[in-house]
């Protein structure tokens, strides 16, 4: 599934994600997928969320700096080689990968995991991602 990803632009300082955290809650939307990567003054907050207009509008009311991309929402089984075996399906149909995250629940090994992944051809990524 093709879904809008937000990447935030925050300051590096405790509370700055629990903030915008207690704003989605309090809207009852549901972070699908997050990834923070930290950096002496800022912080990139990358999610995906269940609603992606009222995001919008928390983040703008808000004021907190925020740009967004169209990115690839995946399942996969919870198994060794599952990843691999998605990567090589991208690679042979020539995707290029901007960058990839994801999460599994340590709770089911045959559970799907989630993989959030940029790529310039999302319709590609979904055609070639079959694991």
């Amino acid at each position: 599934m093709i879904k809008t990803q937000f990447t935030l632009y925050l300051e590096n300082r405790p509370g700055a994600l629990f903030g915008v955290t207690c704003s989605l809650a309090e809207a009852r939307i549901n972070i699908e997928g997050l990834s923070v990567v930290g950096g002496e003054d800022t912080s990139l907050a990358q999610l995906v969320t269940s609603d992606t207009q009222a995001t919008q509008d928390i983040l703008k009311a808000s004021n907190v700096a925020f740009s967004t991309a169209e990115v690839a929402v995946l399942s996969m089984p919870n198994q060794a080689g599952a990843l691999t075996r998605g990567l090589a399906r991208l690679a042979k149909a020539g995707v290029n990968i901007g960058y990839i995250y994801g999460t599994c629940s340590e709770q089911s090994e045959t559970g799907p995991c989630t993989m959030v992944i940029s790529a310039p051809d999302l319709v590609a990524v979904e055609d070639a991602w079959d694991v």
